[in-house]
Formats: structure tokens, C-alpha cells, sequence
């Protein structure tokens, strides 16, 4: 039978303005506005010539207060060939306005979604050298169903104002609560920015949040010369990996970021737990900060993460100008785990991963002089003295991997003095293992681990006698 006629498809506001909000948070809704930022410098990179601070003269300025946000930059403007694209309800294919740059905005919903989840009202003025113009969002807008153009304002271009600023009113009454709130939101997201935006910062970008600039959290790591380092001998070093997976650029090193130490109360490990874990950056953007979850590998190939492997940290860093390849969510603040890109990469991360949480049960047997004396050599480098340090490795010390493409550094950690070190060996049923591994790590792990946990706990107990 042929058809009579036809159903529209057409989407609602309400499900861009209150759907579509929902899944993201208040924080990552601003940070979205803050890529944005970042994504304009990219387009022109006129003042950063400095490769290795591409961002040095491009900032961005945020303002809170309980009846306006406000966030300005100086990134570029926004040029008249994108107006369309920026205020479009999502990107439409062969449309990613993008022309290659490495951000990582793939669907053109960041600045809307982020205008709604804060208010209802806006005004958007942007300007580049040669032209400009307003978008005006009025609270009427929101209800008028059939009503989807937004009206604009041409404007002069301004060398001396090229930018964008957003200024949101009329803000939802949670929002303007939390704004300004004692509980201290706007102090908790500057903290989430100087993670989040650590390695942007570190290459020039300045962020300023009512009027104070950020200071990033810099990835360290410790590490001996490489060039002390020998196969016999072994040292204290991260494991490293680099290579191109499917179009992207991948970085990666694992490693100690601080001594190790059994007691937390010990002068060497005053530092905080939450300094473990792995940084996932797509892009110079952060979208996992020290994760110590499945989603990284804990537990999954290498212990579930507890207080022993407080010292482990570990960054792996994807590179794309083409940002759809990329492992990152819609919210830019998660993993795609079905990305084939970060599978094969998680792998590594596995087994670097493995290398140093077994090495710190050997760690744990040793006298505090001895495990001291393991990283006396070493000193704390970030992540820019450690790529120069690398850089110098002897092409020997580099594996070609076999399962992903590109080359590893993986030398021996140290080789442990044995004089007071006692082996123990048993047998027990394949069952009764699995049994009691399931018991201790919600897993199935080898026997040794599985030992080594059972000693360890019955030891602890002995202790407290």
C-alpha cells in the first residue's frame, strides 16, 4: 500500500534545553565554553609562535556571580564563514568546521547545551579584525516552539577587540545558588580547571577566574638518567610508549611519581592519594584525570587499585586533527570505551601498569633504607623534561611493538637485594584459588598475587599484636 502521507521527525526545544542538559554537569558545561575558547585560538595561532608554547598571549577570563556568568577571551573571534555552524543545534555531516584543527569538538553542541544548562538569557558578541556581530537569546525564545532563528547584529571588525564574550543572565535558580554558594563552587571548578587545563596552561593559555589567574597541576614522574640505565642493572624509570594508532598520535608513560613508602605517615609520602591514577588528554584537553578505575586498566589486566600503588601514576596522550577519532564522550570529560583507538592503546596501559604495581610488592619487603636508597638517583621531571630526556634514548632501548604500531621503552626496574628476602611456596586446587582470589580482588588473578595477599594480610594482623 502506498503511503498517505508523512510524520515529521523534527526535534523540540525542550529536548535540546532540558533533555539534553541533563547529561552533563554544571562544571562540564562551562568547560565546554572554555574549549571554545581554546578552539579559537587554534584557528589563528598569530600570537603563539613559540612551538612549544603555541598559547603563550591567548587567555580567557570567567566571572561568576548569583545574576551573571560571563566569559571573554581573545581567542580569534568568531569569523562570519562559521556563524551558521556555531549556532547550529548540532554539526550536520561533512560539516565539522574544524579544517583539520586538533580540538575536540566533534558535534557542534558544547556552547548552546552550556547556555542552557546555566540560563535564559544570553548575549553572544564576537569579533575578528575584519567583521563581527551580537546573538541575542531572550527568555521568550525558549517558548516559542516554531520560533528557531536567533536575531543578529552586525558589528565592525576591531583589531584591538578581536574575541568573543558570552554573558548569560537570567540564570536558573540552582545555578545562581551554587554561584553563589559558601560551600565554594567557583573554588572547586578553579581547581577543576588547573587539572583539566594543566598541560594548556603549561604551554602559554591563560585562564583568569574572577580576575585570579589559574596555575596548572603539572604530570611528574620520577626517573633516573636514562642513559644509567642498563638491561643487567635496571632503574627506576616510566614505562613509555609512542606511536600512530589509526590516525592518531599516541603518547604514553607510566610510572612512580613520588619514592615509595609502606607507611603513608612517612615524611616521603605526604602527598595526596588522589595523585595516583591516569591522565587520559585528547587534544592538550584533559578528559580523565587520575583515573584509578576499569576504564584504565585497574583491575582489568592489573590489580584492582588500592593504597599500595598510591605512587603509580601514569598519562597517555592522543593526538588527532581530525577530532571524531578521538576516544572522548559527547561531554568531553570521559572515555569512549568502544573506541578501537583506545582498546588498543588500553592495552599498553595494561601492561605498564603491571610492570610497576608488581614491582611494589617486591617494594614492600625491602627496609625503608634499602627501598630509599632504589630512587636516590632519581629526580622529578614534567612531562615537557621528560619528552627532551627521551628524546635522547639510544634507538636500542626502543622495541618495535607487534600487536600496535609503534615503539616501546620498557627496561628492568631495579634488581632487588635478596638477603632478607624468603620465598614461599605452596599448592593449593586451581578452584580453591580462583575461589579465594574472587574473595580478596573481586577477580581472577594469579596465584602468586593471590599468595602474596594472603601473607600480606595475615602479616598486618601479627603487627598489631
Amino acid at each position: 500500500m502506498p503511503p498517505t502521507g508523512k510524520v515529521l521527525l523534527t526535534p523540540t526545544k525542550r529536548l535540546f534545553v532540558d533533555m539534553l542538559t541533563r547529561d552533563i554537569e554544571l562544571d562540564d558545561a562551562i568547560l565546554d565554553l572554555l574549549d571554545n575558547c581554546v578552539d579559537g585560538s587554534m584557528r589563528g595561532r598569530t600570537i603563539g609562535a613559540n612551538s612549544k608554547r603555541p598559547y603563550d598571549g591567548y587567555r580567557a577570563e570567567l566571572h561568576f556571580s548569583r545574576d551573571e556568568f560571563r566569559i571573554t577571551d581573545n581567542c580569534g573571534g568568531i569569523p562570519d564563514g562559521l556563524r551558521e555552524t556555531a549556532f547550529r543545534l548540532g554539526r550536520p555531516f561533512g560539516a565539522d568546521g574544524t579544517n583539520d584543527l586538533p580540538t575536540v569538538g566533534v558535534y557542534g553542541i558544547g556552547m548552546k547545551r552550556a547556555i542552557f544548562k546555566l540560563g535564559r538569557e544570553c548575549v553572544i558578541e564576537t569579533r575578528t579584525k575584519s567583521s563581527g556581530f551580537r546573538v541575542n537569546i531572550e527568555p521568550g525564545w525558549f517558548s516559542r516552539e516554531d520560533d528557531w532563528a536567533l536575531p543578529v547584529t552586525d558589528l565592525a571588525g576591531d583589531p584591538n577587540r578581536i574575541g568573543t564574550t558570552i554573558r548569560i543572565r537570567g540564570l536558573l535558580h540552582p545555578v545562581a545558588h551554587r554561584f553563589s554558594s559558601p560551600s565554594g563552587f567557583v573554588d572547586a571548578f578553579r581547581g577543576k580547571v588547573s587539572q583539566y587545563y594543566g598541560v594548556l596552561i603549561e604551554k602559554g593559555f591563560k585562564v583568569l577566574i574572577d580576575e585570579k589567574p589559574v596555575n596548572p597541576v603539572p604530570i611528574t614522574f620520577k626517573t633516573a638518567d636514562f642513559a644509567h640505565i642498563s638491561k643487567r642493572e635496571g632503574g627506576i624509570a616510566p614505562y613509555l610508549y609512542e606511536g600512530t594508532v589509526d590516525g592518531v598520535d599516541v603518547e604514553l608513560a607510566v610510572g612512580f611519581y613520588t619514592p615509595f613508602s609502606e607507611d603513608p605517615d612517612e615524611e616521603a609520602t605526604q602527598f595526596k592519594s588522589d595523585e595516583a591514577g591516569w591522565t587520559v588528554v585528547c587534544n592538550d584537553r584533559v578528559v580523565l584525570y587520575k583515573d584509578k578505575t576499569v576504564v584504565t586498566g585497574w583491575g582489568e589486566g592489573a590489580p584492582i587499585y588500592h593504597p599500595q600503588f598510591r605512587q603509580i601514576a601514569g598519562v597517555v596522550i592522543f593526538t588527532s586533527g581530525k577530532p571524531a577519532l578521538l576516544p572522548i564522550t559527547t561531554t568531553k570529560r570521559g572515555i569512549e570505551m568502544n573506541s578501537t583507538v583506545y582498546l588498543k592503546v588500553r592495552q599498553k596501559m595494561r601492561e605498564g601498569l603491571h610492570k610497576f604495581t608488581s614491582f611494589t610488592n617486591k617494594l614492600k619487603n625491602l627496609p625503608a633504607r634499602d627501598r630509599a636508597e632504589l630512587f636516590k638517583g632519581t629526580s622529578t621531571v614534567d612531562l615537557k623534561m621528560l619528552r627532551l630526556r627521551k628524546a635522547k634514548i639510544h634507538r636500542k632501548y626502543w622495541t618495535n611493538d607487534r600487536k600496535i604500531a609503534g615503539k616501546t621503552y620498557d627496561m628492568p626496574l631495579p634488581k632487588l637485594r635478596d638477603d632478607n628476602i624468603r620465598s614461599i611456596r605452596f599448592s593449593r586446587p586451581a578452584d580453591q584459588v580462583r575461589r579465594v582470589s574472587k574473595f580478596l580482588f573481586d577477580e581472577e588473578l594469579g596465584p602468586s598475587e593471590v599468595g602474596a595477599e594472603c601473607f600480606d594480610r595475615a602479616y598486618r594482623e601479627v603487627k598489631k599484636q
